[in-house]
C-alpha cells in the first residue's frame, strides 16, 4: 500500500471536475434558506417495542442485525423508516422495521414548537440467549469451501454462480454472512470495484472477533476515502480508535483523515459517483451544504433531505443544486429512482 502522502495526491486528483462538467450545473438554489433557531430540545422516547425474534430464526437458532433511518413527526409518531444495511436475512429487517414503526417520542422542539427530528439511525442486533450458534452449517461450509477453491484458483466464472447462490439465501446465520461478505470483498477487489468491495465490507462485521473487525474497518477506511465518502470514513476512523486491535493502524489513519478534512475545507468540488442498485435509492451523509445532482443517466424520482431538525423531499430535475443551511448540520441525501440508475454528486466548497 502507498504512503498516506502519495494516496492522498491520487485522491486528490481523482475527484476534480472538468469545465465542461461544472459548467453543465446549474447553481440555483432549489429553495429558499430557512432562518435556523437555535433552541433545541431532543426527542425523548415514551413507548420502544420490541422486536418480535423471527420464528423461523429462532429454530434454526439464526442471529442477524439491521441498521434502520427514521423520522420522528411532530405528533412523536415514527414514519419513513428505511432499511439502510443488514446482516442478509429479510425476516430480520421485516421485524426491526415493524417494530420501530410503533414506536412512540415526546417529539422534538425548537422554541417552544414540536418539530420533526430527521437524523435518526439504529441499528437492532437480534442475539439468541441460550443455545447460539458457534460456527457455520454443514450445507453452507460446503458451498463455502467450493467457493473458496474456485476463487484460488480464479475459476471466477464458477466462484460467481456460488456467490450468487448464496446471495439468493433468505435465511443465513450471521457468521455465514460475514464469511460471504468477506469473500465478495475479496473478489470485488480482484474485480477493481471498488463501490462493490465496500458494499461487502460493510456486511461483513465479525463482531466477535476484534482482529478481524479491525482489519476490515481498516479495509473500509481506506475505500471510503478513495470513493470520497469521508463522512463514513470519520464514522470508520472513530470505531477503529475504539478497538485495541488497530492501536497499529492509528498514526497512519489519523495522517490521512487530517488531508481529508483539510480537503473538505479546501475550495475544490468534491465528487462522488453513484449508482442505485438492490433498494430503490442511494444515500450518503454530507460533508458540506451545498450540492448538485449531475450526469444523471437513468430515472430519479425523488431526492429526501434529512438534516437534525429538518426534512425536505423534492423531484429531481438534471444539474438542479441544492443549498441547506450550514448550522443545520449532519445532513444525508436519500437519492430514489429505478434500479442501475446512475448519477454524481457535487458537493461544492463551503463559502466563508
Amino acid at each position: 500500500m502507498s504512503n498516506a502522502s502519495s494516496f492522498f495526491t491520487l485522491l486528490v486528483s481523482s475527484i476534480l471536475l472538468s469545465n465542461a462538467a461544472l459548467a453543465q450545473i446549474n447553481q440555483a438554489n432549489a429553495f429558499e434558506i430557512s432562518k435556523h433557531l437555535t433552541t433545541i430540545v431532543e426527542p425523548k422516547p415514551i413507548k420502544r417495542v420490541s422486536p418480535q425474534y423471527p420464528r423461523s430464526a429462532a429454530r434454526n437458532n439464526r442471529e442477524g442485525w439491521a441498521t434502520l433511518s427514521f423520522v420522528i413527526g411532530k405528533d412523536g409518531n415514527v414514519s419513513n423508516v428505511l432499511v439502510t444495511e443488514t446482516s442478509g436475512s429479510k425476516d430480520f429487517a421485516n421485524a426491526a422495521k415493524k417494530a420501530v414503526s410503533k414506536w412512540q417520542y415526546q417529539p422534538a422542539f425548537e422554541n417552544g414548537e414540536a418539530i420533526q427530528q430527521c437524523v435518526n439511525t439504529i441499528r437492532m442486533d437480534f442475539k439468541m440467549n441460550g443455545n447460539r450458534p458457534q460456527g457455520v452449517s454443514r450445507r453452507f461450509n460446503s458451498k463455502y469451501n467450493k467457493a473458496l477453491a474456485a476463487f484460488e484458483s480464479k475459476n471466477y466464472a464458477e466462484l460467481e454462480a456460488i456467490l450468487v447462490s448464496m446471495q439468493e439465501t433468505r435465511y443465513m446465520h450471521i457468521l455465514e454472512n460475514d464469511f460471504m461478505h468477506l469473500l465478495a470483498a475479496d473478489y470485488a477487489k480482484i474485480k477493481q470495484d471498488q463501490a462493490l468491495q465496500l458494499r461487502h465490507l460493510t456486511r461483513s462485521t465479525f463482531s466477535s472477533n476484534s482482529k478481524q473487525q479491525a482489519h476490515n474497518l481498516y479495509r473500509t477506511f481506506f475505500l471510503q476515502v478513495e470513493l470520497n465518502k469521508f463522512r463514513a470514513a470519520h464514522r470508520t476512523y472513530k470505531k477503529l480508535s475504539k478497538l485495541d486491535a488497530a492501536e497499529t493502524y492509528m498514526p497512519q489513519l489519523k495522517e490521512i483523515m487530517k488531508k481529508v478534512d483539510d480537503f473538505i475545507g479546501s475550495k475544490n468540488e468534491l465528487v462522488i459517483e453513484a449508482t442505485i442498485k438492490e433498494q430503490d435509492y442511494w444515500s450518503i451523509g454530507l460533508v458540506r451544504n451545498e450540492f448538485s445532482l449531475v450526469n444523471v443517466k437513468g430515472t430519479l424520482d425523488k431526492l429526501d433531505i434529512r438534516c437534525a431538525n429538518k426534512r425536505h423531499v423534492y423531484t429531481v430535475e438534471e444539474n438542479n443544486s441544492w443549498k441547506i443551511p450550514a448550522s443545520w448540520k449532519n445532513g444525508s441525501i436519500f437519492v430514489f429512482g429505478e434500479p442501475n440508475t446512475s448519477f454524481s454528486l457535487v458537493e461544492h466548497p463551503i463559502k466563508s
